[in-house]
C-alpha cells in the first residue's frame, strides 16, 4: 500500500508484502531514486519518520539505510541525515554502463527494444552462467538499446524467476531490467568481464558495421547477498565506443567505470 507523508508527494513507499521488511524498505527507497522523485542530493525522511512510514523497527529501518549506503546509492551522515549520492550512474556496486545517458546526451532519443524472450524451464545457461542452478527456470531475454530507433547495443540477459517470478510477466518496453531489477534486489556484488573480439554477421547487421569490425563486449554476473540474480552481456561497436575507469588508493568512495562513445 502506498503511503505518503502529509503535505508532501515525494516520499512514497510502496511495500510489497514479499520477503524481509528491510529488503521491501530498500525497494521503496529505490523505487523513488530510480523514478527521479528522488533526485541526486535529495536529503530523504529522516529515520524516525521512515520508520512511522514503514512501520518497523529502527534496527529493520537501520539494516535497509546501510545496505542502500554500502551500494552507493545514498550517503549517510551523522546528525544530518541521509542524502541520495549525487552521482548514482557510475558507483561501483551497480557497475552501470549507462547506455541511456550515453544515447540521450548525444541528442539522440532513446528506446529499449526485446526482441526474444524465453524461459528456460530447467535453468539450462550453456555453460554462460556457472552459478545459475539447475532445475529451476530462467528468462532468457535479448533487446536491443537504441537510439533513434536504431541500435547501438545488444543486450543478452538471463533472470533467475525463483526470485522474480513477476519478469517473466514484464515487457521491459519502459523500464528495462537493470533499472527493474534494481527497484526490487539489492545489488551487492558484481563481477565484470570487458572482451574484444570480431563481429559476426548478426551483430554486423544489427550495429550496421561490417562482418569482422571489432566489437566491445562487457560480460556481467550480479548477486543480492549470496543469491546469484543475473547474467548480462553487452555487445558494443569497438570503433563507436570506449570504456574509462579510474582508481584513486587515496579516495575510499568507489569508483565505477563509464562507457564513452567515440
Amino acid at each position: 500500500m502506498a503511503k505518503t507523508k502529509p503535505g508532501s508527494e515525494a516520499v512514497r513507499f510502496e511495500l510489497d508484502g514479499e520477503g524481509p521488511v528491510y529488503h521491501q524498505i530498500e525497494r521503496a527507497i529505490r523505487a523513488n531514486i530510480q523514478s527521479g522523485a528522488w533526485g541526486p542530493g535529495f536529503k530523504i525522511p529522516s529515520e524516525l519518520e521512515l520508520m512511522r512510514l514503514a512501520e518497523c523497527s529502527r534496527a529493520t529501518m537501520n539494516k535497509a539505510l546501510t545496505n542502500l549506503a554500502n551500494a552507493g546509492l545514498i550517503v549517510r551522515r551523522r546528525r544530518s541525515g541521509s542524502i541520495v549520492r549525487e552521482s548514482t550512474e557510475g558507483h561501483a556496486v551497480i557497475g552501470i554502463l549507462d547506455i541511456r545517458k550515453d544515447i540521450e546526451s548525444a541528442g539522440r532519443r532513446y528506446s529499449y527494444r526485446v526482441t526474444s524472450k524465453r524461459i528456460l524451464p530447467d535453468g539450462t545457461a550453456n555453460g554462460e552462467w556457472p552459478e545459475a542452478r539447475g532445475g529451476e527456470p530462467l528468462l532468457a531475454l535479448e533487446a536491443l538499446h537504441c537510439g533513434d530507433g536504431l541500435a547501438e547495443v545488444i543486450e543478452e540477459r538471463l533472470i533467475r524467476l525463483a526470485l522474480v517470478p513477476e519478469a517473466a510477466e514484464e515487457d521491459f518496453e519502459d523500464n528495462p531490467p537493470s533499472s527493474w531489477l534494481l527497484a526490487r534486489l539489492p545489488c551487492t556484488r558484481l563481477s565484470q568481464v570487458i572482451k574484444a573480439r570480431a563481429a559476426g554477421a548478426k551483430e554486423a547487421r544489427l550495429l550496421r558495421i561490417r562482418k569482422g569490425d571489432p566489437l566491445l563486449i562487457a560480460e556481467r554476473r550480479t548477486w543480492s547477498e549470496s543469491e546469484p540474480v543475473t547474467w548480462l552481456r553487452l555487445t558494443f561497436a569497438g570503433a563507436r565506443n570506449e570504456f574509462v575507469g579510474e582508481f584513486n588508493p587515496l579516495d575510499p568512495r568507489p569508483m565505477g567505470g563509464d562507457r564513452v562513445p567515440t
